[in-house]
């Protein structure tokens, strides 16, 4: 106890003596006119102490007692060094004037069409590419990092509608000053950085956000980019494909180059090499690169992408890297600045994230227990409350003074925007009425303190519809949630529907609890039970949404959903354990009726002989009758490969490379209850998407299954695909687009069932001049299903994907081609979202509710 006493006692001593006796050097850089230098890099020569002037060009840097010869540099001005003597804790002041770089020429023979000579100084990089890359297979690094966003343009109104500054600010608002334009976001960190070269890790050390008392910034800060890589994705996944690197292999293929002339810098000849793509709409940077002579490495660069560059969401990301000399033939980054637009709807949005690099360790061994637990970002303890004394020693770059008044601004309006009453009064103004709510995305209703919500459909999402059966139905649905405290939910979902035609009332309800785990996100557990007496579509997969219905009936007088009624008492549960693995089992009763159309009233010009009956016409000679049911029903899925984010509070997981299985199986019971079904029903699927960067993205949805025993299986019971006959689109990667409806519903022992899809991303359109400008993509596929030599259907579809404008790009139009055992053929055009650039797991379809088994 004793000796554990003394070595706290030591390491507190050093700790004080170390902020004791520190000195601060700080100033300003300027050119030789005395206009500003942002972002320039100022560091001690021969180590990796150093830091990054803020965008007024003012520095700050600490130092222990000591003399040193104190390096200031900016791209395209003169290295300048200042030697400082520090003896105690004092502050030292010294701005640092640079002069514009001028450029020498080499001694080159000039003659018709020769060659530019950056062309060999990028051969003899490109060369050397695969060393330099492998040279640093271990990097550690501590790094300062700062995060801001600012809406540089807001328009008065969007689409008729007047928009205060305040509504699109932090919080609520507090963001944007009385001219509706400022600081929206802002952060600041301090963490360590560690990767083997295959794994990575990083600890947030320190943590500010700006409006928020417990924010956590950014848990993986910007990625170390190493232009060496033949493709680079500089902040995250900007982009599927990545972006070609100026000195990748292939990078003459793509990139024009100019020698803009040399100078020399500490002992060292720099090659300042413009870039320039060959060609437009193709994934490459534009800028300026600086070559270390004889080394063959670089030495800085300022390179940017614009929407020419297959960037979807930003109009422009501009990136500057300074690296610094560690020793011969090693040169490491010190800095990064990297600045993005963006504008929507007069909206003008501007950012920039800065890092850097302090005290850099390369190929230094590290303990494998780092990388351990499968964690890649974690949070030292009370890495969110610093408090403000801390940040003003802490931070590397001075707060511009913008950035000071959004801290105070915010910190002051945090205690009014998270006050009950505010919070009060923000619940009662979203609980008013409104029509156009109503109709367009239903009614709400929160009760104090958020305890319980209540939200209704919408007249236009499925409160009012029309079909064959019912007539008019009127199908009110109300979803409430019950908080019991922060992590114990009760979940409600009430339906009343009536039918004008049938005049059936029917009825549903299902009532669950969930507990989900606080500290680790996507970690619970639900159980619950349902009944009552309800409509439902023969195939739970089905496609045709009641809104589809109403219309194909009146429109067109064509009836596309075939109902039954049913009595349903079940039980279920499922869990979610947060590492890729989920179950779920269900289990109930129910007694099945059918029903038949009694109206046919539509506005089309149409033959009512044409109608259809309700029960499917290729299932005709299946069994249908009104009869009991008890069924069981357990599933299991697992994704391997995840990753997770230890934040101070819980543990989040990051999405797997891997993919995901799945096994279902479901049982009919005879005898219970007067149960007449017995079956044994299987399927087991595979899914993936394989993003191969400049070559498009890869996904396959794979599945086989079938029937163990089908002794009594009804209509509902059967393997259903999810078939399609109307111009909407069917899920990608799980409907079959032009399969008509119910003729491949089977009972077979065993199927096969394939969903492939390829976007190539712009790998051929941008090659195309129109479609290159519109930065539409080519997406294929094929959609097959296979029963037996007699019975099968595929499909192979050739669309358009990226449709739209600005950054609402979610549109797609496929035209597909579809052939079945018979030889009959197949054509249409589908229309749909994309779901990968809605972000993934978005379809078209509305809410299916119907509680389906």
């Amino acid at each position: 106890m004793t000796k554990r006493l003394y070595l706290l006692l030591q390491v507190t001593c050093l700790f004080i003596s170390s902020a004791a006796f520190s000195a601060t050097l700080k100033g300003k850089v300027t050119d030789d006119k005395g206009e500003p230098l942002p972002y320039a890099t100022v560091y001690v020569k021969g180590t990796t102490i150093g830091t990054a002037a803020n965008a007024n060009a003012e520095y700050t840097l600490q130092l222990q007692p000591g003399t040193y010869n104190v390096l200031c540099q900016y791209m395209g001005f003169k290295q300048t060094a200042h030697k400082v003597t520090v003896k105690g804790a004092e502050t030292i002041t010294h701005n640092f004037s640079l002069q514009e770089q001028s450029m020498e020429m080499k001694d080159v023979v000039v003659k018709a069409n020769a060659e530019d000579p950056a062309y060999a100084i990028m051969r003899k990089t490109i060369k050397k590419r695969k060393h330099h890359l492998e040279q640093v297979k271990e990097f550690q690094s501590s790094i300062y990092m700062k995060a801001v966003g600012r809406n540089s343009s807001l328009p008065t109104k969007i689409f008729g509608i007047k928009i205060d500054g305040e509504d699109i600010s932090e919080g609520g608002g507090g963001g944007a000053d009385s001219t509706k334009l400022g600081v929206l976001y802002l952060s600041e960190q301090e963490a360590d950085y560690y990767t083997d070269g295959k794994r990575e890790r990083t600890v947030v050390k320190s943590v500010r956000q700006s409006g928020t008392e417990s924010g956590v910034g950014l848990a993986q800060v910007p990625p170390v980019v190493s232009y060496y890589n033949n493709n680079v994705n500089p902040l995250w996944d900007i982009s599927e494909r990545g972006f070609i690197s100026p000195v990748s292999d292939g990078a003459l293929n793509y990139y024009k180059y100019k020698y803009e002339g040399e100078f020399r810098e500490d002992g060292h000849t720099i090659n300042k090499i413009k870039v320039m793509p060959k060609r437009d709409y193709e994934p490459l940077f534009t800028g300026t690169i600086y070559i270390i002579e004889d080394e063959w490495a670089i030495h800085s660069l300022d390179l940017t992408l614009t929407k020419k560059s297959g960037m979807q969401m930003l109009d422009t990301l501009t990136v500057r890297q300074s690296y610094i000399p560690l020793k011969k033939d090693l040169w490491i980054i010190k800095s990064q600045v990297q600045y993005f637009t963006l504008n929507f709807f007069g909206i003008g949005l501007t950012g920039n994230i800065l890092l850097v690099y302090d005290n850099q360790k390369v190929n230094e061994k590290m303990p494998d227990s780092l990388f351990d637990n499968k964690i890649i970002s974690s949070y030292a303890s009370g890495a969110n409350d610093k408090d403000t004394g801390y940040w003003e020693t802490a931070r590397m770059v001075p707060l511009e003074e913008d950035e000071a008044e959004d801290y105070q601004k915010k910190d002051s309006a945090r205690a009014v925007y998270t006050s009950p009453e505010y919070r009060d009064s923000m619940r009662r103004k979203g609980n008013k009425f409104e029509v156009m709510d109503f109709i367009m995305s239903g009614f709400y209703h929160a009760a104090k303190e958020y305890k319980s919500t209540y939200k209704s459909n919408s007249l236009l999402g499925g409160m009012v519809t029309y079909n064959t059966v019912e007539g008019i139905v009127v199908n009110p649905k109300i979803n409430s949630t019950h908080r019991i405290d922060s992590s114990r939910y009760i979940y409600n979902v009430t339906a009343v529907r009536y039918g004008f035609g049938n005049t059936h009332l029917n009825a549903y309800d299902r009532l669950s609890f969930k507990k989900y785990d606080r500290s680790w996100l996507t970690r619970n557990w639900e159980a619950g039970i349902e009944g009552g007496k309800y409509i439902y579509q023969f195939n739970p997969n089905s496609t045709v949404m009641p809104l589809y219905n109403t219309v194909s009936i009146l429109g067109y007088g064509k009836n596309l959903m075939k109902l039954y009624e049913r009595y349903t008492a079940a039980a279920f549960f499922n869990r979610q354990f947060g590492n890729g693995l989920n179950v779920m089992a269900k289990g109930g009763f129910q007694r099945r009726l059918p029903v038949s159309n009694t109206t046919f009233y539509t506005w089309a010009n149409n033959n009512p002989e044409k109608w259809t009956d309700n029960t499917p016409a290729p299932l005709a000679g299946m069994l249908w009758e009104v009869h009991n049911a008890v069924l069981f029903k357990a599933g299991i899925s697992y994704q391997p490969g995840y990753k997770f984010i230890q934040y101070p509070k819980f543990k989040s997981p990051v999405s797997s490379i891997w993919p995901r299985f799945t096994l279902m199986y479901e049982k009919g019971i005879p005898g219970i209850l007067n149960s007449k079904t017995d079956f044994d029903k299987w399927r087991f699927q595979v899914e993936d998407y394989v993003n191969m960067k400049l070559f498009g993205s890869f996904e396959y949805n794979l599945a086989t299954g079938g029937f163990l025993n089908n002794r009594y299986v009804s209509l509902p019971d059967m393997m259903h695909i999810a078939d399609n006959e109307i111009a909407i689109a069917a899920p990608y990667l799980a409907g079959f687009q032009l399969a008509p409806y119910y003729m491949f519903s089977n009972t077979a022992n065993i199927y096969g069932e394939a969903h492939v899809e390829y976007d190539l991303n712009g790998l051929l359109t941008n090659k195309i001049p129109l479609l290159k400008r519109a930065r539409w993509n080519v997406v294929v596929g094929n959609n097959t299903l296979y029963i037996n030599p007699n019975n099968y259907y595929t499909e192979a579809f050739v669309g358009i994907d990226n449709l739209g404008f600005s950054i609402f790009r979610f549109l797609r139009v496929d035209v597909v081609r579809g052939w079945d055992h018979n030889r009959k053929t197949y054509t249409g055009i589908r229309i749909g979202l994309d779901a990968n650039a809605m972000g993934g797991g978005v379809s078209i379809e509305e809410d299916k509710e119907n509680f389906n088994w």
